[in-house]
């Protein structure tokens, strides 16, 4: 097999551009190789050695497991670098290493002669801030000595897999495009049973963010089995134009149930089924499982994989499509420092809470993008930028443009923004216009052009149109795809020309026959005019019926919404009327309540609870929890300790607020980062409360519960989440963090009194050292219950080993420790232990 790479026909892949375009073009399914840490065991390797190490220290082990899948049929071959990254292996001392390891693993897998060898890429093992205290730029530092190495090594492809958060995937993808800006790249998610990942991203979300920043593929891995990822991969393969990779899990890997090899391959055929177009293995997978799915995809053709050729923006969560065909696209422009209100001076004062209450309140509105300007002269704007995006995300679902004149700010609303934002905006001057086509293409955003060149604003709409095509040339050049550009012809000013409506109208409908989208600011057209709500209305209403594509208002503007749902109606942008018909009662009951004249007066009060809507059986405090609202959580939970006290507050305002959050967790409704906003606010609450009862002479804790991820495991996302969500009910974390020996955990279990212990694992090969913890802790008589968790553990295993129980999840986890401390004598009124 030539070093090239996998050989289809006649095709030899040589360079990187031929790997892009041999994806592109791929018509029959490919086989991926299967899992690799089983596979090393099996050949001598054990901890405290990470499987990386062994390509130093044991090559001819990993070079047999690369071979061994080789023979099985794996057309594409991962190499042993899963958690090379710098963070991850500085945790045992060797981050030096990070780029010999890399290379070296691209080596072996090149050396074992196969078809594509991709460069496997695994989380750092971190949440990025806002989530975490990781910030984007160190996590792309981290990655990019892995990708060094595994470039140098004559990798094929990269392959960023196992990810939980598209902020880290993107942290990633950034490491790949500054080692080598042409390097082929497929990012693989891990999805739970839901449909979405940890953190909420939905597999649309996920395939239309990883084909907007350029991957040759897009996938999901581990966490379940064939089954499970069969809805998930439809999904990836509806919403995007590239290949799509799964290799599932062939079961829990610490449960021991693996699914044999010709029925795993079995199960996997309604993965092909839903359009998977590259299918392996992951946990629990061998080369005769390989083997068995090389003759499942033997014969199949792949169906063409079109590409979308309207708009898509979304956030963490939700995809939004705008263009031709489809309802007018909301951008809600007032979170905007230029007009003096609260947002102006919190911002000026890097405070962002009246930015999270105008980003609550425009989504509920019916904002389907929120604009984001910090641009004061006063203050750090890319400092203020990057916190904004953080305030606004935590809030809402929304996807976001990020508005300002200078292109570092952009940058730096790009870099933190989870999904695909729009870039609002630059000039149709040559330089400029391309460097934001670039950032576009590097972050993965859409871009909006102003139809201003080197000449100014031209009065003449079919001269602004013009312009337009000169974009479409750029950017066929920059490779930027004509779908994520969006015109804005500018709203001129009726009172200087009465002709300045019309050629605006002209412009747009102009724009419209290039193939363009079109966005207008509608509110310039009355500057200066009386009665401007009117003017904006019907200007609105005749740009709607030229074609408009998007429009930034002010979504609290219940008429001018109106006006949006009529005319998306009227002109069959509006299938079966749903939009038109739920909005209608609500427009009656406003136009009732006389509450359109009061819009400017001020932010509305929105419905409580994020942009999930009201929660009025809930107390303030509680409200203030369920928003992930820290500062405010603070305030209202002084006041009320004035008056009920300490205890009080807890039992009558943040255990309701938690249940609820629990609650919605549960339901989908909140994902990661809304409950770690919540449990960072209660536990704010709960210090307080301590710091109150510390005064007094008692403690408000409900307990102490002891956590560790277990020795030779380096990951402890997971068991941060549940620190956490502990410490906001009330109890007393001591967390001794990761690759922590049971002798350490024991120890600091008796000396700190701990009631629980919690241990987290999620490699297979660590998971047994969880059974030496209990059994050496049941050895020295020791009373605290001990609590088990991670991807790799199952409640099989947690019973076998003596557990007293297992979570899958962070909330779980608080319930599972409620229901031992009251086991202990623990009394949930009293808040403390007998």
């Amino acid at each position: 097999m030539n070093r090239g790479g996998y050989t289809e026909g006649s095709v030899v892949l040589l360079d990187q551009g031929r790997v892009r375009e041999f994806f592109r073009s791929l018509r029959s399914p490919l086989v991926l190789d299967g899992g690799m840490g089983t596979q090393l065991a099996e050949r001598g390797w054990h901890p405290p050695m990470l499987p990386e190490e062994m390509c130093l220290h044991m090559p001819k082990a990993v070079l047999d497991v690369h071979r061994s899948y080789v023979d099985a049929g794996a057309a594409v071959i991962e190499t042993n670098s899963f958690g090379g990254s710098l963070r991850k292996l500085s945790m045992k001392g060797l981050g030096g290493m990070a780029e010999e390891l890399a290379l070296r693993a691209a080596e072996l897998a090149r050396q074992a002669g196969g078809g594509l060898v991709a460069g496997s890429v695994g989380p750092c093992g971190e949440m990025l801030m806002p989530l975490g205290e990781l910030d984007f730029e160190e996590a792309v530092r981290s990655f990019e000595p892995q990708v060094r190495g595994l470039v140098k090594g004559g990798v094929d492809l990269i392959l960023i897999e196992t990810m939980l958060d598209i902020k880290e995937a993107k942290a990633a993808v950034e490491a790949v495009k500054r080692v080598r800006e042409d390097m082929p790249f497929v990012v693989s998610f891990t999805f739970d049973r839901d449909g979405r990942t940890v953190t909420g991203t939905s597999p649309e979300a996920a395939a239309v963010w990883a084909q907007a920043v350029g991957a040759v593929g897009v996938g999901a891995n581990c966490g379940l089995g064939p089954e499970g990822y069969v809805e998930v991969v439809r999904r990836l393969a509806e919403a995007s134009g590239l290949p799509v990779w799964v290799y599932p899990n062939a079961g829990v890997p610490s449960a021991g149930d693996y699914l044999g090899p010709s029925e795993f391959a079995a199960r996997c055929a309604g993965l092909l089924d839903a359009g998977a177009a590259v299918v392996g293995g992951c946990c629990g997978t061998t080369p005769e499982h390989i083997r068995a799915l090389r003759g499942l995809t033997e014969g199949r053709t792949l169906s063409p994989r079109p590409d979308a050729a309207v708009l898509r923006l979304c956030g963490r969560s939700k995809v939004f499509c705008f263009g031709p065909g489809l309802p007018l696209g909301v951008i809600g422009e007032r979170i905007n420092v230029s007009r003096k209100s609260p947002i102006r001076e919190q911002v000026a004062a890097y405070r962002y809470g009246a930015v999270k209450d105008e980003a609550r309140a425009q989504t509920l509105a019916g904002a389907a993008v929120i604009d984001v300007n910090v641009g004061l002269p006063e203050v750090d704007q890319v400092r203020a930028m990057r916190e904004a995006v953080w305030a606004v995300e935590g809030v809402s679902h929304l996807p976001l443009s990020l508005d300002s004149d200078d292109l570092k700010v952009l940058e730096a609303g790009l870099r933190e923004a989870a999904g695909v934002p729009l870039i609002n905006s630059v000039a149709a001057k040559d330089e400029q216009m391309r460097l934001g086509m670039r950032l576009a293409l590097r972050y993965g955003a859409a871009l909006a052009v102003l139809l201003i060149d080197q000449r100014g604003i031209l009065e003449d709409g079919l001269e602004r149109a013009r312009i337009a095509e000169r974009v479409f040339e750029a950017a066929l050049e920059e490779g930027l795809p004509p779908s994520r550009i969006v015109f804005d012809p500018l709203t001129l000013t009726l009172g200087a020309s009465i002709r300045n409506g019309q050629e605006t109208l002209r412009a747009v409908r102009e724009v419209g026959a290039l193939g363009g989208l079109t966005s207008l600011g509608i509110s310039n057209v009355s500057h200066g005019l009386p009665a401007r709500g009117l003017l904006n209305r019907s200007f609105l209403a005749m740009a709607m019926g030229s074609g408009l594509d998007m429009v930034i208002c002010n979504p609290l503007d219940r008429e001018l919404m109106g006006v949006v749902k009529a005319c998306d109606a009227l002109r069959g942008r509006d299938e079966g009327l749903s939009i038109y018909t739920a909005f209608a009662p609500s427009w009656t009951e406003v136009k009732a309540g006389g509450a359109c004249a009061e819009v400017d007066r001020g932010v509305p009060k929105a419905p409580r609870g994020g942009d999930l809507g009201p929660s009025s059986a809930l107390s303030s405090l509680a409200e203030k929890v369920l928003e992930g609202d820290e500062e405010g959580a603070l305030m209202e939970g002084r006041r009320l300790m004035a008056s009920e006290g300490p205890l009080g507050v807890i039992s009558a305002h943040l255990v309701p607020a938690l249940e609820e959050v629990g609650r919605r967790y549960e339901t989908g409704e909140f994902f990661l980062p809304q409950l770690i906003q919540s449990a960072q606010a209660a536990s704010a609450v709960c210090a307080l409360a301590e710091e109150e009862m510390s005064r007094e002479g008692s403690s408000a804790s409900r307990g102490t519960v002891v956590l560790a991820t277990v020795e030779g495991d380096l990951h402890d996302l997971g068991k941060n989440v549940v620190a956490a969500v502990l410490k906001s009910h009330g109890y007393r974390v001591v967390d001794l963090g990761k690759d922590v020996k049971a002798e350490r955990i024991i120890e600091a279990a008796q000396r700190e009194g701990a009631h629980v212990v919690g241990l987290s694992a999620l490699m297979t090969s660590t998971v047994p050292r969880m059974r030496d913890v209990i059994e050496e802790a049941r050895r020295r008589g020791c009373g605290f219950k001990v609590i088990v968790g991670g991807a790799a553990v199952s409640p099989s295993f947690a019973k076998s080993i003596g557990a007293d129980g297992m979570s899958y999840d962070a909330v779980g986890a608080a319930k599972l420790v409620e229901r031992l401390m009251k086991g202990l004598g623990c009394d949930w009124e009293g808040l403390g232990c007998s």
